[in-house]
């Protein structure tokens, strides 16, 4: 999750240790390269690399580069591996022009084309070059960089946000188009960030940006105009009481409440990095396929179990999950040269999933699909393609965001890969991936703000359970499994997350009275499932229920608090969302235990051993 940061100072020369300092302030968003461009005497300098920001200071001088207003950004690499030339900030067609982003341009790779072919000069493979080129082109048709800057949105598609600025032009231009943004204004400098950390070190005087809008900075004023018009707006300065500490977390108590929260953005940019021209390939290896592993562990084990049944509904495609430590032992001798592996890694140097990785280029056994989200990763480097999870840096221990983001993408997947094989109507697929890509950012947002109730509620009177039990079927399977897995990590309790139908093959004998089963269901299922629910509740067990509202489910709740309910919503996507109330009432169990949720004992967020 990239972080930008610009400032336009009065009369000072200091620029580089300004952005630096405020920077700072950035890492915990994460990143893998950082650079500054500063303008002195009328001349642009820009400076970067890979690295952390003290690294990069201390071998290129970041903070003693002089001048009197620049930018600097600290990389998350999305588009273009982590290499000094895909660093930002960036140039454009000259060295007149500077900039840098934050967020994903999803219409990259055509807009790189057609800018080549109209003579810009492009010299990386990140994205947000393609924002300091949009400017430039219309700079050059307008002459006027304010209706440079507000028409250049025009051409770039996604969620992002971005600052630009000439050598000859005293102010620092900046737009909010779906990533966040806010502007701060100093005694003798205005500032703009990604983020509210940045913006304190040098003043608790901010200008919040709606998305659509956009900001022009000069040394003694922050002037805030839509888009969509180039109308001025008035937007008054506010005074934050915000701990710079916190505002680290966004104001969150803790890292995985704020990654919780951030699912609804994931939704939006994963969709459209999955909608990009790359996208093919990744269809073609999995329809060229004599047989699909779907290979992982953990969280992202539990997501592969739902995309399983994703790619069964939707496409009629057989995958195998495995976890990637059983893998070869369990699986080895059974690939060809035909077969495809489907590799999942958040961090993409999990050992276990590595193993398989070497194995089949050693032994040239088919092919290997990896989906992951550090860019630059062994697993990036190492598959034959790659599909980006999009979720920016994940700080906390237990997976959120990056298991969301690993459903929203088998199930975008099964249901073109559907569409294209005659399993489904391209109507009906065209349906769902609209659903997934204009609904599903609202529905989850709504999710979050109902359930986080209703599980805050729930989670003390779970306090003194030491042992339960989360249940799914169907679709359902996987979210409970990855339900049980988060009460396991942070609230050291052990919760037995498996398929309902099971429960009754030797597990219901543990059931006594008030002894709590958590069942997760959909609305198609939920007739299979009240059976299940019986046979707890005539035993005397408490059952929790997580899905849509059903009159037919309502009966065997005991209390209003153990019934958390989603909105309603197509039901394929319905598992999708079913997942937040169990990473919501995990979190608050945790906190209610007086565990950090954020560093569970024992655990590690990466995993590279065997």
């Amino acid at each position: 999750m990239c972080g930008i940061t610009g400032i336009v100072t009065q009369d000072r020369n200091d620029i580089g240790r300004l952005l630096v300092m405020c920077s700072r302030k950035l890492t915990y968003r994460g990143y893998d390269s950082v650079g500054v461009a500063a303008v002195h005497r009328g001349k642009v300098y820009l400076k970067k690399d890979v690295g952390t920001i003290d690294e990069v200071d201390a071998r290129l001088g970041l903070s003693k580069m002089p001048g009197d207003r620049g930018i600097a950004q600290l990389r998350w690499a999305t588009y273009g591996a982590p290499t000094q030339v895909n660093a930002q900030p960036h140039y454009g067609c000259t060295e007149e022009f500077y900039g840098a982003h934050n967020g994903n341009l999803h219409n990259y790779y055509e807009y790189r084309q057609e800018l080549i072919e109209t003579g810009h000069t492009v010299r990386s493979w990140n994205d947000g070059e393609l924002c300091v080129h949009a400017v430039d082109k219309y700079y050059e048709q307008t002459g006027d960089m304010f209706e440079a800057v507000r028409l250049s949105t025009r051409d770039l598609k996604g969620a992002f946000a971005y600052a630009v600025g000439r050598a000859d032009t005293q102010e620092i231009y900046a737009v909010k188009m779906g990533s966040s943004l806010v502007a701060g204004v100093a005694p003798t400098e205005t500032i703009v960030s990604s983020d509210l950390p940045s913006i304190l070190p040098l003043t608790n005087r901010v200008v919040y940006l709606d998305d659509g809008e956009m900001v022009v900075l000069r040394p003694d004023s922050v002037k805030v105009y839509r888009v969509e018009d180039g109308k001025e707006l008035n937007r008054p300065v506010q005074v934050s009481n915000v701990d710079p500490h916190a505002a680290e977390k966004g104001g969150f108590p803790h890292f995985m409440l704020k990654e919780i929260n951030e699912q609804p953005q994931v939704a939006r940019d994963v969709m459209g990095l999955l909608h990009s021209n790359e996208s093919e390939e990744w269809l073609r290896l999995i329809e060229d396929a004599s047989h699909i592993y779907l290979v992982a562990c953990g969280s992202s084990y539990n997501a592969g179990i739902v995309g399983t049944y994703y790619f069964n509904r939707l496409a009629g495609i057989p995958v195998t999950p495995a976890i990637g430590g059983q893998f070869i032992p369990m699986y080895a001798r059974t690939l060809t040269e035909d077969s495809l592996c489907i590799l999942v890694s958040q961090s993409g140097e999990t050992k276990d999933i590595l193993n398989v990785l070497k194995l089949v280029k050693r032994e040239g056994l088919g092919k290997t699909l990896g989906v992951l989200n550090v860019i630059g990763s062994s697993l990036m480097f190492g598959a034959d393609a790659y599909i980006p999870m999009g979720c920016g840096y994940e700080v906390s221990v237990p997976a959120t965001k990056t298991y969301f983001s690993q459903t929203v993408i088998f199930a975008d997947l099964a249901a073109r890969l559907g569409a294209r094989n005659g399993m489904l109507d391209q109507s009906e697929a065209d349906r769902f991936v609209s659903a997934l890509r204009d609904d599903l950012p609202r529905l989850t947002q709504e999710t979050i703000d109902r359930t986080g109730i209703l599980a805050k509620n729930l989670a003390p009177t779970l306090m003194g359970e030491h042992d339960l039990y989360c249940l799914g079927y169907g679709l359902t399977d996987g979210v409970a499994r990855e339900g049980a897995l988060k009460i396991k990590e942070i609230c050291y309790n052990h919760c037995e997350g498996m398929y309902s139908s099971e429960f009754k093959h030797g597990p219901l004998s543990i059931v006594t009275d008030n002894y709590p089963v958590i069942f997760v269901t959909t609305t198609e299922d939920s007739w299979m499932v009240i059976n299940h629910i019986n046979e707890v509740a005539c035993r005397g067990g408490r059952a929790i229920i997580v899905g849509e509202h059903e009159d037919s489910l309502t009966p065997y709740v005991k209390s209003k608090t153990d019934y958390l309910v989603v909105p309603k919503s197509e039901v394929l996507i319905n598992p999708i969302l079913d997942v937040i109330p169990l990473q919501l009432l995990s979190y608050f169990l945790s906190v209610d235990l007086g565990i950090n949720p954020d560093l569970p004992r024992n655990l590690s967020k990466t995993l590279t051993v065997d």
